[in-house]
């Protein structure tokens, strides 16, 4: 896709000038601007998985070995071998519509191997990177509303998993793979567009508690440098900033609580957040007649991050970011 790697491009160019001290007030304009270029795509078949009975049933044999009491049976259960193919079967599965399939199946199973350390390092190392291949987080996301959402987003919440076993236990990922995953990861926060939480039978999307729950842990990962983390932050702010169509199911509240975190561990962040605050009160005043409904859910989309902070409180949130967010609350409403 040449739309595709020519963002990436950009955002490469945009990350190393971040690191060199070279933007900072003009990194969200600059990563909105770019945004704004990329045309919305036709809607394409997403080619769905399949065999969702059998593959539950190829993670079902591993059941009895997941349900650890005592720690002799996780000593033991160390011993067995998780298969390439079925933890390649569970990838594919993230894809299913189907909760049953998605959640409960191939969610479930990823989840108990790598929290329960059932899989090695190398699987690990390859795991993660499946997940962060453009076939993974990229797949449909220049189109409207589709299925396409489920393998994304899923990718994203085991992403965070791994992420936490890195950062707490396992220092399994090279320098080069943490590497790609932040590039990956600030165009995906900046690209996605699907804001469905729940979505009728199929369960939940909710792409963008999944983003939370990724940013949350790169935020707290001691190695990466304060330029990478202010990249983050940015790409995730320029994507917010360009939503159309509302988040309406918790997604600002976990958003706001990581932006929070961030802007508390360092006042770098924190100067950052207050001046995306400002472009976004201006871009109102800019653009008082508001006419369609991509702008009115603009406007309420931002208003609910402002009222998230105050709902924060003055002792949890920086003076200059609450005192900004209390001024304009009126404005807002």
């Amino acid at each position: 896709m040449s739309e595709l790697r020519e963002i990436k491009r950009k955002f490469s160019i945009l990350r190393q000038k971040t690191r060199n001290g070279d933007i900072f007030q003009s990194l969200g304009p600059i990563i909105s601007e770019n945004l704004m270029t990329l045309s919305s795509q036709s809607v394409t078949p997403v080619v769905l998985p399949e065999n969702g009975e059998h593959v539950l049933e190829r993670f079902q044999t591993y059941d009895h070995q997941l349900d650890i009491r005592t720690e002799d049976e996780l000593n033991n259960i160390k011993l067995t071998t998780i298969f390439d193919e079925d933890i390649e079967l569970a990838i594919t599965q993230l894809a299913n519509p189907s909760p049953k399939y998605r959640d409960t199946g191939a969610f479930l199973f990823l989840s108990d191997i790598i929290q329960n350390e059932l899989i090695s390092e190398d699987q690990l190392r390859w795991l993660t990177q499946r997940l962060v291949s453009d076939e993974q987080l990229f797949s449909h996301i220049l189109e409207p509303e589709n299925d396409g959402i489920y393998g994304r987003s899923f990718s994203v919440l085991v992403l965070s998993l791994l992420l936490f076993k890195q950062r707490t236990k396992i220092h399994f990922m090279s320098a080069d793979q943490i590497d790609l995953i932040i590039n990956q990861m600030a165009l995906y926060v900046a690209l996605e567009r699907d804001t469905r939480g729940y979505i009728g039978t199929n369960g939940w999307a909710h792409a963008f508690t999944h983003i939370g729950n990724v940013l949350a842990e790169m935020f707290m990962m001691p190695q990466l440098m304060r330029a990478d983390k202010l990249f983050l932050l940015a790409s995730m702010l320029a994507g917010y900033r360009e939503l159309k169509q509302p988040l309406m199911m918790g997604e600002t509240e976990r958003l706001v609580e990581v932006v929070i975190y961030a802007a508390n561990a360092h006042e770098l962040y924190a100067d950052y957040v207050l001046l995306t605050l400002k472009l976004w009160r201006k871009d109102l005043v800019t653009h008082r007649d508001l006419k369609t409904e991509a702008q009115w859910h603009q406007l309420y989309n931002r208003s609910r991050f402002f009222h998230e902070i105050i709902l924060r409180g003055s002792q949890n949130v920086p003076k200059k970011l609450y005192d900004y967010a209390e001024q304009t609350k009126d404005y807002l409403t």
